[in-house]
């Protein structure tokens, strides 16, 4: 065993990288780095017994991008490694997205590799960064404005899925190991692009520094970021801890408990957010500075909100949490009249069911009651609409009367931005149901055994 895979073997040793056995799909862009990742965990396999997978993600941003395809395809080919290739136009996705090439190419790549872990059962995704990405990662945050987290550089390990065991050594190692197997790969001549702020970073900066400062300066960053890294290790699993105690489920949406997350330190209160946009898949390198700012305002009071995030998402203030969910987009108006039992789609996509049935007692109620509506089925008689609010509803309160709509969903705290998606039941010219917030009190299920008629969201 040579000098290169010895070194290797230790890190993966002592950061417990992989174990025996494991499916592991390696990201190969087919540049030096890459292809040397995955020329030496061929090599080990023998060690490990893992079993070797490769994904290839063609951004189709150069002409010659297919060429890059085919010669991973071959390099994987010669070694009996199974090869999954994808393709998208990361342009057109970083122009819908309003972000920029190098975000958008990101963002889609590790959304594919975390897709092909679950559907494929891999239990690792190795990535070729080494310790150059490592220097760069930190510059770039701290010129565009960090706070500790960023200054802990690219993790080798992260949520015990992706590891980089080529984080530690330098680009000049990793040349040295494929010159010694001949091996051969793709430039990508973007990479020399100075317009580029990584670029700049990498061909102007660093070489300066270690000119006019210290030849060191990339070993000595190294060590700051680990010790950093250690610290940071130890503050996420605090916020884990604490997570696990603030989250709940309205409905699909994930919630914070706000009185819980108000008591927690500003810092800590920080990265449990991040551990909620992880859990509620909002991209978290679009995260920044001013969506946390955003978000404790929202905490304190100083802001109304809602707070829109990238990908869509928003949260909002609810009575006692916080909630993210999907961006919410108005609806056309709509009614769509039932004339018997049956299943209809809104616009919204929901599809619910329309049936009756005999219930015994009030045991047989369904517990499920945010997806299911009950009314007597003798009041509540076809043909019925299912509609959108409108200008001017009211409904009927015991004890006082007719209660504009509008006044009754501000009283229940229901953001203005989320009333538009409510389902009206309208009979007979009434309101008789509001989902899940109110029926009328002659329509309502009382007594039993009695004949319900049943609305039920099923999708």
């Amino acid at each position: 065993m040579n000098w290169f895979l010895r070194k290797l073997r230790n890190y993966i040793e002592n950061f417990g990288l992989f174990r025996e056995g494991e499916r592991i799909l390696v990201g190969v862009s087919g540049g030096i780095d890459s292809i040397s990742l995955l020329e030496a965990l061929f090599l080990l396999q023998k060690y490990y017994h893992f079993k070797l997978f490769v994904s290839h993600y063609d951004h189709k941003l150069r002409k010659s991008s297919l060429e890059d395809a085919f010669f991973v395809y071959q390099f994987c080919k010669n070694k009996g490694i199974s090869f999954l290739y994808t393709a998208c136009c990361v342009s057109k996705y970083a122009k819908k997205e309003k972000i920029s090439l190098e975000m958008a190419g990101r963002e889609l790549r590790y959304n594919l590799w975390y897709d092909l872990a679950k559907k494929y059962d891999f239990q690792k995704i190795a990535l070729a960064h080494h310790l150059d990405d490592l220097i760069e990662e930190i510059f770039l945050k701290l010129i565009r404005g960090t706070g500790k987290r960023g200054l802990a550089g690219i993790p080798v390990k992260r949520e015990d899925l992706i590891v980089r065991p080529f984080l530690f050594f330098t680009k000049e190692e990793i040349k040295k190991f494929a010159l010694e197997r001949n091996l051969s790969w793709k430039e990508d001549l973007t990479n020399r692009d100075i317009r580029f702020l990584r670029n700049r970073i990498r061909h102007l900066l660093i070489p300066f520094l270690e000119k006019k400062f210290s030849k060191t300066i990339k070993e000595n960053i190294k060590k700051t970021a680990f010790i950093i890294a250690e610290e940071e290790e130890l503050i996420e699993e605090l916020a884990q801890r604490e997570f696990e105690k603030l989250k709940f489920y309205l409905e699909e949406d994930l919630a914070l408990k706000l009185t819980e997350l108000k008591l927690l330190s500003p810092v800590l209160r920080k990265r449990v957010y991040f551990l909620a946009f992880k859990e509620a898949q909002i991209p978290l390198f679009r995260i920044t500075y001013p969506h946390l700012e955003s978000l404790e305002n929202l905490i304190t009071k100083s802001s109304k909100g809602p707070v829109y995030l990238p990908g869509n998402f928003l949260v909002y203030r609810g009575p006692g949490y916080l909630r993210f969910t999907k961006k919410l987009f108005t609806l056309p108006y709509f009614e769509m009249v039932i004339d018997r039992e049956k299943e209809i789609e809104l616009p919204s996509k929901q599809k619910i069911k329309i049936y009756k049935t005999f219930l015994e007692k009030s045991e047989d109620l369904f517990k499920t009651k945010t997806k299911i509506m009950y009314f007597l089925a003798k009041r509540l008689s076809f043909p019925f609409l299912i509609r959108k609010r409108k200008p001017g509803d009211t409904l009927f309160i015991p004890s006082v009367g007719h209660k504009k709509l509008k006044k009754f969903l501000w009283e229940k705290s229901i953001p203005s931005y989320e009333r538009d998606r409510i389902i009206i039941i309208e009979h007979q010219n009434e309101i008789v149901g509001v989902w899940n917030l109110y029926i009328h009190p002659e329509y309502e299920v009382k007594n039993f055994p009695e004949e319900v008629l049943i609305l039920e969201i099923i999708s």
